[in-house]
């Protein structure tokens, strides 16, 4: 019996010295891969809201006539970006509404229906947040007048701006922006007996416009992070 509980002891303490020398299986941690990067490529569509400030100047009149008239705009716009590494080419159409309308004290009325441009866009993205200019050809109507003389019609020129935009959701963005208008000289030729001068009659015309806009982005969402554990 003694032998008996001897070779057991002697076991149990060489079992434990053993389980001692083994190496200490742990666990791995939880290990969270990196959060995918925002992607901006894909058609996207959108409706934005703001203001625009029309500036028009009269030079032919005596006394010359300048009106800014300002009003809400409202409208939408379509384009396509395309990302490399972290820039962002991209095209974009737009079309607003305006009620721009009004007349100074002196009776030099100023009216714009509408607002659009083609233009193209460069971004710099830093993940969800989109960083861009853009630029291209924009187009409008005018309508001026004073006393009995007035022009009416279609005007092209070319516009110019920036903004920021935030991918809120996989599919959703927001964005501001500001943009400036340039339609240049329109001349016109007013009826002799209206102007002191009748001839090189020309009025000059240009926007600004401060908008946000909300934008859906086709394509599939963005993937959603994997937790590996080991």
């Amino acid at each position: 019996m003694r032998r008996l509980l001897s070779t057991i002891a002697v076991a149990a303490f060489a079992g434990s010295a053993l389980a001692a020398d083994l190496p200490a299986t742990k666990s791995a941690p939880a290990f969270a891969a990196p959060a995918p990067v925002y992607n901006w490529t894909g058609f996207y569509l959108g409706a934005d809201v703001g203001g625009a400030w029309a500036q028009g100047y009269y030079r032919s009149s005596s006394p010359e006539q300048k009106f800014n008239p300002g009003s809400v705009i409202g409208g939408g716009y379509a384009g396509y970006n395309y990302q490399i590494n972290q820039f962002v080419l991209g095209l974009q159409g737009e079309f607003d509404g305006t009620g721009i309308n009004g007349k100074n004290s002196s009776g030099f009325g100023l009216k714009e229906d509408y607002i659009g441009s083609v233009d193209g866009r460069l971004g710099y993205a830093a993940d969800r947040v989109l960083f861009y200019v853009l630029g291209g050809v924009a187009f409008t109507n005018t309508k001026f007048t004073l006393g009995t003389a007035s022009y009416n019609g279609n005007t092209t020129g070319y516009d110019v701006g920036g903004g920021i935009e935030y991918a809120f959701l996989p599919n959703w963005t927001v964005r501001g922006e500001y943009h400036v208008y340039e339609f240049g000289s329109i001349g016109f030729t007013p009826a002799a007996a209206v102007l002191a001068v009748p001839t090189n009659n020309r009025m000059i015309k240009s926007d600004s416009v401060v908008r946000v806009g909300l934008d859906y982005k086709f394509g599939a969402p963005e993937p959603i992070a994997v937790v590996a554990k080991y």
